[in-house]
């Protein structure tokens, strides 16, 4: 490019800029000449050059303002005095605590009298939340209407504490403040207690000071009105623990007989199986009728796909631990915006459904539940909640199950074992809940081609129904049995494929029994062979659960039925 061409390329790219800074400067004597004349003509780029017309309000319809959203209801007169029952200190000084020791009595946190309603609870303390009973009374009934662990009632289960940010309940500072908002009302009185059920060694080796120890601080707020409220529905809350979950049977949240609404629940969960606990269903039934049913326990509390810590107005997951057997979980759900109604009764359930279980409610975890409901008129009277399972000792075997009368195959002496993948193939002990009867199986793989033989104990010499409880598995193979080196029965093809919304690792034991089988009195050889597997097979292992040897007679032939 020559020089002229270059000025020449240089100077066309430099007229954009000369001419917007022209004509900045017009635009800006254009405007200040507007303004001059009490107003600025619109700028040149403006649809046809018009200014927009000064915005105002369509007509209002006829008729008196009424608030429509919660800022407008603020500014509405208020026809009540308010109040507040709390721990300041009443020399003056800066310990603005109560004590509760820790001897099992009710302590008065709030003696209120009459009608008004209790519209929040503060409270702070130091220690941890397990074996602290919250209790209100409503109007001097002798039974109280809310009855719940500290924690639980902000929000909390299991005794732990973590933050909250729902409508009804928040807490903060790591779970440790903790607030109530819930409307409490009542007519003649409402009465506040806390019982301390901790052991009195509960702070030994702790850092918490000596002035912090057993004390609390809080703050109750109430409304005081100048005449009774008509046909007031009392606040109510009730605690249940379930331990461990009865196999075959739901677990019952809450039960209550009379007329009201359900509000909310806080639900606990400690596991005795590995992997994902929730398969369960949630089950309301309304006045005798079953009126809902969920798909799922974290479906009910408006999460998918198995859970995380998180926390919504109206549901969340304070904690999570994760998916091993002894974690915990706590959660909740208010029915804050969907309320239900109840004529003569309500029930809620949840089924106990471990992932690796075909079955339904066949988990035996610990579950605890505090729901939330207001009730005309008072509860029937329920038993006093003394010290609480959860805050005891966990064992996590508690509720395991055996089959009646069986041997283990897990505990059965180990004649030998033959496999193509020789040491590596040993037979094993394997942790396997909730189906497995002692919650063990013992697996063997062949590799291939393989075979182990088991010491089984006969008290008697005779002919016995011997029945086996086999796991099957998508790479498990086909099993042949030998007893005292005689072939008995059929071979036993174990493979049972994926299923499409079920990729259970192995299914629940399945029982074949084997007819006419002679054993000899002591210990018999039972040997298992595993030469072959199913084409779809992904390997040729076996599971096997445990044994039942029954005296009987007829045909060896295996046959097979569920559990």
């Amino acid at each position: 490019m020559d020089k002229d061409s270059g000025l020449r390329e240089k100077g066309r790219r430099r007229l954009p800029t000369l001419v917007v800074a022209l004509a900045v400067p017009a635009l800006l004597i254009a405007f200040a000449a507007g303004r001059q004349a009490g107003r600025a003509p619109a700028p040149p780029f403006h649809t046809g050059g018009a200014l927009f017309p000064e915005p105002s309000p369509a007509a209002p319809p006829a008729g008196p303002v009424t608030a429509d959203n919660p800022m407008m209801l603020l500014a509405r007169p208020k026809n009540f005095s308010a109040a507040r029952v709390s721990s300041f200190a009443r020399n003056g000084l800066n310990l603005d605590t109560l004590p509760v020791p820790p001897d099992g009595r009710e302590v008065t946190l709030a003696d209120l009298k009459g009608p008004g309603a209790i519209t929040h609870i503060w409270m702070t303390y130091r220690g941890g939340s397990e074996n602290l009973i919250l209790r209100i009374y409503w109007d001097g009934h002798p039974e109280p209407s809310v009855e719940a662990p500290l924690g639980d009632f902000f929000g909390v289960a299991l005794g732990l504490e973590a933050p909250v940010s729902s409508l009804p309940v928040q807490c903060t500072s790591g779970g440790q403040s903790k607030n109530a908002w819930w409307y409490m009302p009542f007519n003649s009185s409402a009465r506040v207690t806390l019982t301390n059920l901790r052991s009195p060694d509960h702070f030994k080796g702790s850092a918490v000071p000596l002035r912090h120890q057993n004390r609390f601080y809080y703050h109750v707020d109430y409304q005081s009105y100048a005449r009774p409220l008509e046909d007031l529905r009392y606040f109510h809350a009730r605690f249940l623990e379930t331990e461990p979950a009865e196999r075959g049977q739901p677990v019952t949240l809450l039960d209550i007989e009379g007329q009201g609404h359900f509000v909310g629940i806080v639900l606990g969960n400690r596991s005795r199986t590995p992997g994902w606990f929730g398969e369960g269903d949630d089950i309301f039934t309304v006045d005798g009728r079953l009126a809902m049913v969920g798909t799922g326990t974290e479906d009910y509390f408006c999460d998918a796909w198995g859970l995380r810590v998180f926390d919504e107005p109206y549901f969340g997951c304070p904690v999570f631990e994760g998916r091993e057997i002894g974690d915990r979980t706590s959660l909740y759900r208010f029915h804050i915006a969907d309320p239900i109604p109840f004529r003569r009764s309500f029930k809620f359930e949840i089924e106990h459904w471990p992932w690796i279980s075909e079955f339904p409610n066949t988990g035996r975890d610990y579950f605890s539940s505090l729901g939330f409901w207001y009730q005309k008129g008072f509860h029937r009277p329920w038993p006093r909640l003394g010290r609480l399972v959860q805050a005891g000792p966990w064992d996590p075997a508690k509720g395991r199950w055996r089959v009646a009368g069986a041997l283990e195959a897990e505990d059965l002496g180990l004649i030998g074992f033959k496999s193509l993948k020789g040491e590596a193939g040993r037979p094993e002990r394997v942790l396997l809940t909730p189906n497995q009867s002692g919650d063990h199986m013992l697996q063997f793989d062949s590799g291939g081609a393989g075979e182990l033989t088991l010491a089984v104990p006969a008290e008697a010499e005779g002919t016995y129904d011997l029945k086996i409880h086999f796991l099957q598995a998508p790479d498990y193979g086909i099993v042949q049995l030998a007893v005292n080196g005689r072939p008995v029965g059929e071979a036993v093809d174990l493979f049972r494929a994926f299923a499409e919304m079920f990729p259970r690792p192995v299914w629940p034991p399945r029982e074949y029994v084997f007819r006419g089988v002679a054993l000899r009195a002591g210990v018999n050889a039972l040997t298992f062979a595993v030469n072959g597997k199913n084409p779809e097979s992904e390997g040729a292992r076996i599971g096997i659960d445990c044994l039942v040897l029954e005296k009987a007679g007829g045909p060896a032939a295996p046959s097979r039925s569920d559990p």
